[in-house]
């Protein structure tokens, strides 16, 4: 059996509308906190009209760029799994398509690559999962401990850990950015463009004073680094 017909069976789907479903009670639910707390502190309704107009504004950016590279998941490993994935919203999707993509290579494979098969898929599969126990146990038993644990860690001083932070995420990403680098050809020139595009809306928000621009970064980047790449090879 091809592993897309797996990816892509009833229950797979019926699976993701389940975690939809309660990931959509679980927003409304505190939302409706939200509300009547904000109502119980007598906000009047045109303010809280304005914060839910606002918000709804702001969230339109990332929600957009999840999208955006969404597609690529699509792409890569199917809709149905994608859906299933990301139905209620299993972390990052950026960072699912790193998993994806270094778990098959342990397999010996490339992510949605022709010689992907069974093999890759399964190990795919392992490796996404058991990434996201680490995230279920340590949200269900330390989050109540990460404020004192990030003072202890910065020692007081907060751009040291941000610095920390920015450190650790610039070496991870960039290991990943590096091995595609060293292929060559148009796979080489659409990490440079998407590198490259990045930045420049950066500092294009920065430059028009927009800083929500920033949100859509990444999706505009990964679009127009494939979509140059893609020219550059033909």
């Amino acid at each position: 059996m091809d592993w897309k017909q797996i990816a892509n069976e009833p229950w797979i789907w019926i699976c993701g509308a389940v975690l939809a479903v309660i990931a959509l009670y679980q927003c409304t639910y505190f939302m409706i906190r939200a509300l009547n707390i904000m109502k119980r502190y007598g906000l009047q309704k045109s303010d809280i009209t304005s914060i839910i107009r606002g918000a709804t504004i702001t969230s339109f950016g990332p929600v957009m760029s999840e999208i955006f590279i969404m597609i690529a998941l699509v792409v890569a490993l199917s809709a149905g799994l994608a859906w299933q994935r990301e139905g209620a919203a299993v972390g990052s999707v950026f960072t699912e398509l790193v998993q994806a993509s270094n778990a098959a290579a342990g397999a010996g494979q490339e992510f949605g690559g022709k010689n992907f098969d069974m093999t890759g898929f399964a190990n795919v599969i392992f490796v996404m999962n058991v990434s996201c126990i680490g995230w279920l146990i340590a949200a269900g038993f330390f989050t109540r401990y990460l404020g004192t644990a990030r003072q202890k860690i910065a020692g007081g001083d907060t751009r040291w850990l941000s610095i920390l932070t920015v450190c650790a995420t610039l070496g991870v990403f960039g290991y990943w950015a590096s091995s595609s680098l060293a292929k060559g050809g148009g796979i080489m020139v659409s990490v440079i463009a998407g590198g490259a595009l990045a930045m420049f809306f950066f500092l294009l928000a920065d430059w028009i004073k927009r800083p929500h621009l920033k949100e859509w970064a990444l999706g505009f980047a990964m679009f127009g680094g494939m979509i140059i790449g893609k020219l550059y090879a033909g």
